[in-house]
């Protein structure tokens, strides 16, 4: 691994906190000039699935009516199918992707556009944009609205009881021992007889630190004043997570820290058992807890638990991680439910870029930032704004939050997790001393060696895609696939639809992840169907006429026929794409009659002549490969597009 001098390790960290102040905007508010006025700038936005507001097309390109917003749905695993069109040089104009943070440093600095000299940056919170500045110094992509998470406890409770909101790390722990003093009881239902109710005590504070990304809001932000805040610190975990550092010299007093949260009743092994459906419950519904860790989503939690008793619903409200008694050591902690980025082929084109600095202006606002995820305003965004409503739920952070202090990811080991697993899982050995403070450390920077020595493992090759297809060419493809193990005379994949085909097949080895990439016989995610066999595939009885309804249907979009010899123009008008659809030689008729294979859903209005319920896409695509010499040469003859 090439390390970096101690001066670009400072150049970075200064970037960290001076980027902010960066130039204004070149060319915001302005029509690019090199297009003309009534000619839009074709934007394609890729988006996880379930992510992006829907909405936000058509907000766009009402805001910026010089922009013609292109929306592409990351089905599959999306990391798979970046990194291939990384490869391909075909990556889109926007990616919309709460993964990016995890994406390899070198990766990013070679196919992102650097936003770190742009005016717009300066609306967020330093710490909010910490972790996406790169290893150079860049800043490559910025936060979208995020949960955040604190301490969460019941309002109504705390009235009654009289206690008082903690507002330091002593009196938080005083605040524990009081309630433990109270010996309060409380009633839950019997889990062996869901009839009976059984007497338990009330805790004060029941989190569930059974994931390790839960365990890290807890030590990140306890820890994070003397082991992770200011630039020194910074320079270290820079050179941590580049393998240019240890553990040792620099954590231990943090894993002290990390041992005396059990010593101060704070943390008990077991949280390391709690699942979060029993917490949640054990606060909102029973009140036989009187705090946890959770983020904003508490509210909708609270009227959930209580949908059926109403009359027993707490207020409730959150309160920060009091980490010391010194002021100003309260910390909430952040995770992004996305991020936004350009890419730097987007910015080859001067007219684009532009338009797209003009969106990323808007996305850092608060209007922006509200209709950026789906359901819209929901979740919390990191802007210097403060978005935080009147809701008395945020009374105790609203002063923490808008100082700024919200802590986000660090990830000891290069943005794999591995350090962060580890030491979750072993945090029980160390607070009963069966591991040694220097040991854990020692095993974590073993780990974090691992991590960045890992290579990923390669997949078995089924066969080889020789020349890159089209989403419309896989289609036909797949198609062909369905024929295969039907046997029927064509195939119908439809493009983009509930039940079609939403990726394609790159040039390489044809993996399990790009067979699953393209299977039809899964349900998207966010499709919910009344009837799961709708993702079976089946055989129907179909005539020409109704081959040409259900194009008609999906007139907006392609649909991939296998069996057929098709000519299809996309520059025409929807309906009249399709010139030309042959069967042998010759051109279909109403009246003519198939045997047709697709998926359930895509012809669900046509009887089924068998439905293939055991059929595995996977293995379906395997055998078609292998009767095809486990070769695909390319895109399929019987499929002519018109440029």
């Amino acid at each position: 691994m090439k390390k970096r001098s101690e001066k670009q390790l400072k150049r970075a960290a200064a970037m960290l906190t001076t980027f902010m102040a960066a130039a204004s905007l070149s060319g915001c508010g302005s029509s690019p000039e090199n297009k003309e006025a009534d000619e839009k700038i074709q934007i394609k936005v890729q988006y996880l699935c379930g992510r992006m507001n829907l909405d936000l097309e058509s907000v766009l390109e009402n805001k910026f009516p010089n922009v013609d917003i292109v929306t592409d749905e990351l089905v599959g695993d999306p990391d798979y199918i970046i990194a291939k069109e990384m490869e391909h040089n075909i990556e889109p104009d926007i990616y919309l992707y709460e993964g990016l943070y995890q994406m390899d440093d070198k990766v990013i600095a070679d196919k992102f556009y650097d936003l770190s000299q742009e005016e717009f940056t300066n609306n967020f919170y330093l710490s909010a944009v910490s972790e996406c500045v790169n290893e150079d110094g860049g800043l490559y992509y910025l936060p979208g609205p995020v949960y955040v998470y604190g301490i969460v406890y019941d309002k109504t409770a705390f009235q009654e009881l009289g206690l008082e909101v903690p507002h330091s790390y002593t009196e938080f722990v005083n605040l524990l021992n009081e309630v433990k003093a109270m010996n309060l009881r409380g009633t839950e239902p019997d889990e062996n007889d869901p009839d009976a109710e059984v007497t338990v005590d009330v805790e004060p504070f029941v989190p569930t630190v059974k994931w390790a990304d839960m365990w890290t809001f807890i030590f990140d932000s306890y820890i994070y004043d003397d082991y992770l805040k200011g630039v020194d610190n910074a320079l270290w975990l820079d050179k941590y997570q580049q393998g240019n550092e240890s553990m040792i010299g620099h954590m231990e007093g943090a894993a002290k820290k990390l041992i005396r949260l059990f010593d101060d009743g704070i943390l008990s092994p077991a949280f390391w058992e709690m699942r979060a459906p029993v917490r949640t419950a054990k606060l909102y519904r029973y009140h036989t807890s009187l705090m946890t860790i959770e983020c904003q989503s508490a509210l909708g939690f609270n009227e959930w638990e209580n949908v059926e008793t109403p009359d027993s619903i707490h207020e409730i409200g959150m309160m920060p991680f009091y980490t010391s008694d010194e002021e100003g050591s309260d910390y909430l902690f952040s995770m992004p439910r996305c991020y936004f980025g350009m890419t730097k082929k987007a910015a080859q084109d001067e007219a684009k870029k532009e338009a797209i600095l003009e969106i990323f202006n808007f996305l850092s606002t608060q209007e922006g930032q509200d209709l950026m995820i789906e359901g819209g305003g929901g979740e919390i965004n990191l802007l210097k704004e403060s978005n935080l409503t009147d809701e008395p739920f945020y009374d105790e952070v609203r002063d923490t939050f808008n100082q700024g202090r919200i802590i986000s990811r660090f990830n000891y080991a290069g943005k794999s997790g591995a350090v962060e697993s580890y030491m979750h899982s072993t945090t029980l050995d160390l607070a009963d001393g069966k591991i040694s403070v220097e040991d854990w450390l020692k095993e974590a920077d073993r780990v974090r060696d691992e991590a960045l020595e890992n290579k990923p493992v390669e997949e078995e090759s089924y066969g080889t895609v020789k020349e890159m297809l089209t989403m419309e060419e896989t289609a036909v493809v797949v198609g062909e696939a369905y024929l295969h193990a039907t046997g029927a005379d064509i195939g119908i994949v439809p493009c983009r639809a509930s039940f079609g085909m939403k990726n394609r097949l790159f040039e390489g080895p044809v993996t399990d992840k790009a067979i699953d990439t393209i299977s039809t016989t899964r349900m998207s995610a966010g499709i919910i169907v009344e009837d799961p066999n709708h993702v079976n595939i089946v055989t129907v009885r179909i005539t020409g006429q109704q081959l040409m309804d259900l194009l008609e249907k999906n007139k907006d979009t392609f649909v991939g026929l296998a069996g057929l010899d098709v000519e299809y123009d996309p520059s025409k008008p929807e309906g009249e794409r399709y010139l030309s659809i042959r069967y042998h030689g010759k051109e279909i008729a109403p009246d003519d009659e198939f045997t047709a294979a697709s998926v359930k859903g895509a012809v669900k209005s046509l009887p089924v002549v068998k439905s293939y319920d055991e059929l595995v896409f996977g293995d379906m695509f395997i055998s078609y490969l292998d009767s095809n010499g486990k070769e695909i040469s390319g895109p399929p003859k019987s499929l002519k597009i018109v440029k």
